[in-house]
C-alpha cells in the first residue's frame, strides 16, 4: 500500500465518525510528520459536514493563531484568495470532496511548522478549525534502511520480513520513496515500509532507498539475505553420448541452496533397489563396466533441508560393440580388394585385335603358324622387277604341337587331325 493508500485507509475512518455524529468536523490521521529536505510531503486531512449544508470554502494555512484567521496568507485557498507566493506552484490540493489532503513539493526548511485546515459551509455553525494542527519537521540526514523479521536472526524461507527507510531523528512516513534492489529501481510501489509477506529466496539481493523527487541520493544498501534449503538440484555426465566399457565416467551435481551446499551424497537404482555409492560434488567411475549401468541421483544438503535430483540413466555398450565395428570394415575392404583383382584378370583375358583367342590351359593346342615365302634373284646383280623363278618341286610341311588327351584309363590317346592345320610351301632354290 502506497503513501496515497495509507492516507486513504485514515480519512475513510475519519470521514465515517464525522458522518455517524453528524457534525461539522476536519481530522488529522497523524499530529506529526518527518520529511526530507527537497522532497515532497502528504499532510493527511478529512472533514465531514451535514448533507444539507454546502462548502463554499476550503483553505489551508501555516503557523499563527488558529482562532485569528484574519490578515493571514493561506497556503491554499479554493477561491485562490490571499496565497502566500513562497508556496506558489509547490502546493496541490488533493481532494476530492470530504478528502482534504495537502501535498507540498520540493521541501525546504522554511516550510517547517505547524499547518491547519479550514473549512466554511452555508449554515451555522458555519466553520472549522482542527486545533491544534499537523507539526511538519524538515530534516537533511542521510536515509538508512533498517530490517525485521518474524524469524529469527536468520531470514528463512516463509518469514515476514519489512525495510524502512529511515533517518537518524525520524522516519518520513508521508514521502513518496523509489526503493533499489542491486542498484535497479524495483517493486512498483513509493510506500515506506516496504514488506515482503512470506519471504521466497527471489527477494534475496542488496536494497537501498531514495526520496522519489531525488533518486540520484540513495541509502546505504542492505543485504536481505535468504537462507533456504537447496533447490533445483541436477546431474550432469561427462563425457556425454555413447559410454564405452572400460573407459571412464565422471557425474556432477548441482544446487542452489543458501548457505551452499554441505553434503553431497550419490546412489544408484535399480527397479526397487538403492545403494549408496559416494560423496562429493563429483563421483567418478573408473574402467567402468557393464555392471555399473544403472539410474544414478545425488542428494543436496544444508542445514536448512535437502533436495534429490532427478535420476540419470548411465549404459555401458561392451567392447565386443566395437569389435564388430573393426571387423565389419575389415571385411568391407578385403571383398573391394577383391573386387578390383577380378576386374583386372576379366580385362586380360579378353580377345586380341585379330580376333584370335589366347589359351594357357593345358588341354590347349599350341599351334604354329608359317605363311608362303618367294625367294626372288635379281638378273647380273641389278635391281630391277622381280621375276619369279620356275617352280620345282614343293615340299609340304605341317607342324603341330597337341598336348595328349589323357584316356579313362590313364594312357594317353592322340587326338585326330585338325582340320583347322595350314600348310606351308618351302621353296629351295639352287
Amino acid at each position: 500500500m502506497g503513501v496515497r493508500g495509507a492516507v486513504f485507509l485514515g480519512l475513510t475512518l475519519s470521514i465515517l465518525h464525522g458522518v455517524l455524529c453528524g457534525d461539522l468536523e476536519v481530522q488529522y490521521p497523524v499530529s506529526g510528520i518527518c520529511a526530507l529536505k527537497g522532497s515532497s510531503v502528504f499532510i493527511p486531512c478529512t472533514y465531514v459536514y451535514p448533507n444539507n449544508a454546502r462548502v463554499t470554502e476550503r483553505k489551508w494555512f501555516k503557523n499563527g493563531n488558529a482562532n485569528a484567521y484574519d490578515n493571514v496568507k493561506y497556503i491554499y485557498h479554493s477561491g485562490g484568495i490571499s496565497l502566500d507566493t513562497d508556496y506558489t506552484g509547490r502546493v496541490e490540493y488533493i481532494g476530492p470532496d470530504k478528502n482534504c489532503t495537502l501535498k507540498v513539493r520540493d521541501l525546504r526548511s522554511t516550510d517547517i511548522g505547524w499547518y491547519f485546515f479550514r473549512i466554511i459551509i452555508d449554515r451555522s455553525p458555519n466553520a472549522f478549525t482542527r486545533v491544534p494542527g499537523v507539526h511538519l519537521n524538515i530534516t537533511d540526514q542521510p536515509l538508512k534502511v533498517t530490517m525485521m523479521s518474524t524469524g529469527s536472526d536468520e531470514i528463512i524461507l516463509g518469514d515476514n520480513v519489512t525495510l524502512t527507510c529511515n533517518t537518524q531523528s525520524c522516519s518520513p512516513n508521508q514521502t513518496e520513496f523509489t526503493w533499489f534492489k542491486d542498484g535497479r529501481p524495483t517493486y512498483n510501489t513509493t510506500s515506506n515500509p516496504l514488506s515482503f509477506n512470506n519471504v521466497s529466496y527471489e527477494h534475496f539481493g542488496n536494497y537501498s532507498c531514495a526520496s522519489k523527487d531525488n533518486t540520484s541520493v540513495q541509502s546505504p544498501q542492505i543485504t536481505l539475505d535468504v537462507k533456504y534449503a537447496p533447490k533445483n538440484t541436477s546431474v550432469s555426465v561427462s563425457p556425454s553420448g555413447e559410454i564405452v566399457e572400460g573407459s571412464s565416467v565422471t557425474l556432477t551435481c548441482s544446487s542452489n541452496a543458501n548457505p551452499p551446499v554441505q553434503n553431497y551424497t550419490w546412489f544408484k537404482t535399480n527397479g526397487a533397489a538403492v545403494w549408496e555409492k559416494g560423496s562429493g560434488q563429483s563421483f567418478t567411475i573408473t574402467e567402468i563396466s557393464s555392471g555399473d549401468s544403472g539410474q544414478y541421483y545425488c542428494e543436496a544438503q544444508n542445514k536448512h533441508g535437502a533436495h534429490n535430483s532427478t535420476a540419470v540413466s548411465v549404459t555401458v555398450a561392451g567392447k565386443l560393440n566395437l569389435a564388430l565395428i573393426l571387423s565389419v570394415s575389415g571385411t568391407v575392404l578385403f571383398l573391394s580388394i577383391v573386387a578390383v583383382v577380378v576386374v583386372i584378370v576379366v580385362n586380360r583375358r579378353k580377345p586380341g585385335p585379330s580376333g584370335e583367342k589366347t589359351d594357357t590351359g593345358t588341354q590347349g593346342a599350341a599351334e604354329i603358324f608359317f605363311e608362303n615365302t618367294a625367294i626372288s634373284q635379281t638378273l647380273g646383280g641389278e635391281k630391277g622387277p622381280s621375276v619369279a623363278a620356275p617352280e620345282e618341286d614343293l615340299n609340304y610341311a605341317a607342324i603341330h604341337f597337341q598336348a595328349k588327351t589323357p584316356v579313362g584309363n590313364g594312357s594317353t590317346k592322340p587326338e585326330e587331325d585338325d582340320p583347322s592345320v595350314i600348310y606351308s610351301a618351302v621353296k629351295g632354290q639352287s
